[in-house]
């Protein structure tokens, strides 16, 4: 068993990989980040997402359907268990915008939400493929990142403002660490000895509303355009989004932000009580980035040396571009196999 364990990121990876280390018999976990729960920056993602608990798995990948299986597995448990957590079982409808569903497609929804009925064409809009409504969960973010902060800590996890450019650089500046578990996002693209060109970012905006009326969700998903709508159990409700590779502003665009509005509206026009795209309640304009991969997550196992020639064992948890808390307790359940596994070096 590794004795003491680095986790480098403070996001929702890394809280939860810290969380899964120390209830998975790891004694003695330390998280080093750049940003800590409470800060706002554009570099650092976690406070930004919608957190909404659906997968972003294409039918056929596999390997991210089982992740994601076993994220809404605990957030089932948190959200049965745990008030102080602010995950709410929420009802929720997807409409898509592809080719007809694949008997390989309803199979996965069925298995991977609850109460899932496919949604009737006649109740569909033409340019529409198909739809469903479920059950799943939703995540209060600011709410549930503190929760994840004050578990870790209890459990006795420490955690501390550093920042590095390299792992090495890391693993030299802890001596008795045994394991680093890589969790820093699209941050591994500048470590100096990860520099992972795979990685990319992927622009969302969205804005933050108040409307305690509104209960479900609602996501219509194209190949270019995400519209969504995701109640959080405060009364206030994330509008979105967007899915830009290219842009790099950090500052919301009004003209996004009409557009935003307007696509949601006609989503739902009960969100507005039926007065129209101008008529939100705003509470905020926000822009994240969200850390993509090609290639997909990247949970992986290898071994460094100090310059003193100690053996220290890396294992990498990043690149869940739009998907970081719908597949955060899948990987960090991973990591703790990989650690405790000599014999396996990916997940």
């Amino acid at each position: 068993m590794t004795k003491k364990v680095l986790v480098l990121g403070a996001g929702v990876s890394g809280l939860t990989s810290g969380i899964c280390l120390l209830r998975n018999g790891f004694k003695d976990v330390i998280i080093a980040a750049r940003h800590l729960p409470g800060d706002i920056s554009s570099e650092y993602t976690s406070p930004w997402a919608g957190a909404s608990i659906i997968t972003a798995a294409s039918p056929d990948d596999y390997r991210l359907h089982e992740i994601d299986l076993d994220t809404k597995k605990e957030f089932a448990r948190i959200c049965d268990n745990i008030p102080d957590a602010h995950v709410s079982r929420t009802d929720s409808v997807q409409y898509v915008r592809q080719p007809e569903a694949t008997d390989e497609e309803v199979y996965w929804v069925k298995k991977l939400y609850d109460n899932v009925r496919v949604i009737p064409k006649q109740n569909l809009k033409p340019e529409m493929s198909h739809g469903y409504t479920f059950t799943s969960y939703v995540a209060n973010v600011p709410k549930y990142l503190r929760w994840l902060l004050k578990t870790y800590r209890s459990l006795g996890g420490r955690i501390e403002r550093r920042t590095f450019n390299s792992i090495q650089e890391a693993i030299e500046s802890y001596p008795d660490v045994d394991s680093v578990v890589n969790c820093t996002g699209y941050g591994s693209h500048d470590l100096k000895d990860v520099k992972d060109d795979a990685l990319f970012t992927l622009r969302g905006q969205t804005v933050l509303v108040r409307a305690p009326h509104i209960k479900t969700q609602y996501y219509d998903d194209s190949a270019t355009c995400w519209t969504y709508i995701i109640p959080r159990d405060d009364g206030t409700v994330i509008c979105g989004g967007t899915v830009d590779p290219d842009n790099k502003a950090t500052a919301p665009d009004e003209a996004i932000t009409k557009d935003i509005l307007k696509r949601v509206y006609e989503m739902c026009p009960d969100i507005t009580h039926g007065k129209g795209p101008d008529a939100f309640d705003i509470v905020s304009y926000n822009v994240g980035f969200r850390p993509a991969r090609r290639g997909g997550i990247r949970i992986e196992k290898e071994i460094k040396h100090r310059s003193n020639g100690q053996k220290v064992t890396v294992c990498h948890n990043y690149g869940h571009g739009s998907h970081g808390y719908q597949s955060s307790w899948g990987c960090s359940q991973r990591v703790v196999k990989l650690l405790k596994d000599e014999r396996l070096s990916k997940l």
